[in-house]
């Protein structure tokens, strides 16, 4: 450790010495602590508190998070730092303190399912995959070297180095429904307009009109509907989490005044059965067909007990409001999603428990379904999910019904 110190130390001073911009060194702690929750033993805890005193053992492992804090994506026509270069990241892509912080929620998942993974890193055990976007691949990179460090295990391949390559897979923006969702919806964009034209979301922008009106003259960007006020909000976070100092009129708005409007985008963004299952329904139309074929045997390869997925905020927020279970709020850069298969060893019934982290520094929250208990039947929950799944192609459901002008909603990044 103190070797590798030093050789940081003395990057960092060549890089001084050639003129290059330094960016603030990060300190990276020894050991991050692992966060093993309350009588975690996996294969025969107390699976519910309140509802249960039977063991259950833990069968398969979704976990699906954000990539980790950023530099900003685009900005608004009036800010001062539009033509700030973001070094030495560049615009868009993760910063130094973003890696600790991903590395950490590594850790914490190794913790967590300790004694439900194997002690090392076996190929057919887990499935990796992120969505086709710099910032998510580096951010799965950051958890899978926290959640498998090769040091001591028969992996180990570096005494130096206590990291391992882990393949990660991803598709292709134009076809990914599940993860980026980005693949061009008609339906969707009129189902989006039908929403902001309704009377309640209507009312909602109107009493918010005078904000929309003065947060446009300070920006210079068109302010109409929450999403556009989501915009610049993420980009003010992002340029102060960066350490720019923020314009002066962003004390008035930033962040309190402008978060009602910012966190309501996310639910329009899936505001009915029919968005939520466009948007939602497809990653978890995904991963109930993995559960079941684990229940049925005929998962493959047999040995998978983890598939670990990383997106972006709105993959989190569409997922869990096709679930039912999401609020008015910011989804948190690196906030994350797991999805526990659990089976009851008295009576061999298969259930399900979802909980919700969106900070790594609390603790996961339990979610419950509504209409389910928190560890819910997978039977009920697949009959509950059953009105946001999809039933038919992604093509077929995305056909346009002629609702619209062409318009769309500003989708925010």
């Amino acid at each position: 450790m103190k070797l590798l110190g030093l050789l940081v130390f003395v990057g960092y001073w060549l890089m001084a010495v050639r003129g290059a911009s330094v960016p603030p060194i990060v300190e990276v702690p020894v050991e991050v602590p692992e966060v093993v929750p309350h009588e975690e033993n996996q294969k025969s805890r107390n699976t519910s508190s309140e509802s249960s005193s039977s063991s259950s053992t833990l069968k398969l492992v979704h976990v699906l998070f954000r990539h980790g804090p950023r530099t900003p994506v685009n900005t608004y026509p009036k800010d001062p730092y539009i033509n700030e270069t973001y070094e030495p990241y560049g615009w868009g892509h993760l910063t130094n303190p973003a890696k600790v912080e991903l590395y950490k929620i590594g850790k914490q998942l190794r913790g967590r399912y300790r004694d439900f993974l194997a002690p090392y890193y076996q190929p057919d055990m887990i499935r990796a995959q992120s969505s086709a976007s710099p910032r998510t691949m580096m951010s799965l990179q950051m958890v899978l070297a926290g959640l498998f460090p090769p040091e001591n295990t028969p992996m180990e391949w570096n005494l130096m180095l206590n990291w391992q390559p882990i393949p990660i897979l991803v598709e292709p923006e134009e076809t990914d429904v599940r993860l980026r969702m980005k693949v061009p919806c008609p339906r969707y964009d009129e189902a989006v307009l039908e929403v902001m034209n309704s009377p309640e979301v209507k009312e909602f922008h109107a009493q918010n009109s005078q904000m929309l009106q003065e947060l446009t003259g300070l920006t210079g960007l068109n302010v109409t509907y929450a999403h556009d006020v989501t915009n610049v909000f993420i980009t003010l976070l992002c340029e102060q989490t960066y350490g720019l100092e923020l314009p002066e009129w962003t004390k008035e708005y930033f962040p309190d005044k402008m978060l009602p409007l910012a966190a309501q985008s996310y639910i329009y963004d899936a505001y009915t059965p029919e968005l939520q299952k466009l948007k939602g329904g497809f990653f978890l139309d995904h991963i109930f067909e993995q559960m079941q074929a684990k229940i049925s045997g005929k998962l493959e390869p047999s040995d998978r007990r983890m598939y670990i997925f990383c997106g972006h905020d709105w993959t989190i927020t569409n997922v869990l409001s096709a679930l039912g279970v999401w609020q008015p709020q910011m989804p948190r850069f690196s906030a994350l999603i797991a999805f526990e298969l659990r089976q009851r060893d008295d009576t061999g019934e298969y259930f399900v428990e979802v909980f919700f982290q969106n900070d790594p520094d609390q603790e996961p929250e339990q979610l419950q379904v509504p209409g389910c208990d928190k560890q819910c039947p997978i039977e009920k929950l697949l009959e509950l999910m059953e009105p946001v799944l999809p039933d038919g192609s992604y093509e077929q459901l995305c056909l346009a019904k002629g609702s619209g002008d062409g318009a769309k909603i500003s989708y925010h990044k």
